[in-house]
């Protein structure tokens, strides 16, 4: 059952200042739990498990959870980021609430501050408020909360934030926003009237003008060696939202999908682990050092795997070893990580290099690994690597085939029609919905290519209508090699 393994890795732990287990749902004593993780280190609590951790399980689990989030949403000062989720464990429902340490000291529970001292939640004592507040002055000094000097609303995207508003009153529904200015405020991405670096990761509409070292490079290379050579080099230097969908979007093509038919049932199986690879890029993303000049983020796709590398080694409390087991999650960027969590982009809190180790093992790839050197972290996924392993095809396709059909016709042109040849090489069998998927060239623009290819002897549609699809001729492979 998905997530259950988190369960079973909890269990294998005591209960201590970071989880706790309570046997029935009581809401007032588990936000004086959550409020008292929040204050210190973060945790989990599972609902449904008692002290001998013995599963008793809760009924209407799904119901009762919306009540617990929106109780401890609305209870808790100021807003954090709290993930409450169902999971089915051993036949029994039980729930599962997790909490980063906040970066606001002190959060408070209906007026009442608390933290954790071993596995006991207690009022806060003079001496450790003073030390929150320390802490919270600290914080404010953040890269993160920074002011950027001459940043205005103008140069933020307002569709994102009117996106991600959207989604902050469905988590927090009691919230009241005026407009996008005071959305900002609140959640604390305009700090004494300046819009913090954060906001300009998040929202800026060209946010390398204010933060250059905000770029992100992704490069695709022939061998399994870098260097001058390369097949692909992009450069994507949008806000972190338009980031991720341009980067996911691409790596679609890069990869590609597999697809199979099971009586007239067609599927498509995407060829790397889906989870895995998008929990390793948001977790770089979000907590990337964007503090330094120098910083960077590379994503490197090499024929035999892919690395992920961040500027800046792991937060002082995490080692790499602790990455393969259940971890203290230290936060580098946590306004940036509340609102990508508000924006579902963070499904849970934690575990997501646990999630990613399972995710490789359930689609047959090694697991990551993880390693520090030159102050730079990087993650390698073994075996995950690009559907372009062999750039002699592409000059096969391109001097064999299209230099003969396309002849006056322009590079673009030429180029899409190489991209064509190149999916129905790998694959065979498609249809140009799963070509328009491939590649993104639309369904009109490919049935014309695709006329063209067919009348050149170059294609062929083999198969019943609902379940054939296009493959190379002889006489086109023929030309390949």
């Amino acid at each position: 059952m998905e997530n259950n393994f988190i369960i079973e890795n909890l269990l294998q732990k005591e209960q201590g200042i970071r989880l706790e287990f309570k046997a029935q749902p009581n809401i007032d004593a588990i936000a004086k739990t959550i409020t008292a993780f929040i204050n210190t280190d973060g945790g989990d609590l599972i609902v449904g498990i008692d002290d001998d951790k013995r599963i008793i399980g809760i009924e209407n689990a799904q119901q009762l959870s919306q009540s617990i989030q929106t109780a401890l949403v609305e209870e808790i000062k100021p807003t954090a980021p709290i993930s409450v989720q169902v999971i089915k464990y051993q036949g029994q429902d039980v729930i599962l609430i997790s909490v980063w340490e906040g970066a606001k000291k002190p959060y408070l529970y209906k007026g009442i501050i608390y933290n954790r001292i071993g596995q006991v939640s207690k009022t806060t004592t003079p001496d450790e408020l003073t030390e929150m507040i320390s802490q919270r002055k600290q914080a404010d000094f953040h890269w993160e909360r920074m002011p950027v000097l001459g940043a205005e609303l103008t140069d933020l995207d307002t569709a994102e934030i009117e996106q991600t508003i959207t989604l902050y009153k469905e988590y927090k529904k009691d919230a009241k926003i005026e407009d996008t200015e005071d959305f900002l405020i609140q959640v604390g991405l305009i700090q004494n009237g300046n819009i913090t670096n954060a906001c300009i990761v998040l929202f800026g509409k060209n946010p390398i003008q204010f933060i250059p070292q905000s770029r992100i490079r992704l490069t695709l290379y022939p061998s399994k060696k870098s260097g001058n050579q390369f097949i692909d080099d992009k450069i994507f230097e949008g806000n972190i939202f338009k980031n991720i969908t341009a980067i996911f979007e691409y790596l679609d093509i890069v990869y590609g999908k597999s697809l199979s038919i099971k009586g007239v049932l067609r599927t498509d199986k995407s060829n790397y682990p889906v989870l895995a690879l998008r929990e390793g890029i948001l977790n770089a993303i979000v907590h990337r050092n964007y503090n330094s000049v120098q910083g960077f983020m590379q994503i490197s796709i090499y024929s035999d795997r892919t690395e992920i590398s961040n500027y800046g080694n792991l937060p002082q409390g995490i080692k790499l070893s602790d990455l393969k087991i259940e971890h203290h999650s230290i936060l580098r960027n946590p306004d940036i990580a509340q609102i990508c969590f508000i924006r579902k982009y963070i499904e849970m809190l934690g575990s997501g290099t646990l999630r990613m180790i399972k995710d490789c093992k359930e689609n047959k790839f090694r697991v990551p690994v993880w390693k520090e050197k030159d102050n730079t972290t990087t993650v390698t996924f073994p075996d995950v690597a690009h559907n372009r392993k062999d750039e002699g095809i592409t000059e096969g396709i391109t001097e064999g085939i299209t230099e003969g059909i396309t002849e006056g016709i322009t590079d673009d042109v030429k180029d899409k029609i190489t991209q064509i040849l190149l999916v129905l090489h790998k694959e065979g069998g498609v249809r140009i919905v799963d070509i328009e998927k491939r590649i993104g060239i639309p369904a009109k623009s490919l049935e014309r290519y695709i006329k063209q290819l067919k009348d050149a002897g170059i294609i062929e549609f083999k198969g019943a209508n609902r379940t054939g699809g296009y493959y190379l001729t002889k006489k086109a492979n023929d030309k390949i090699k």
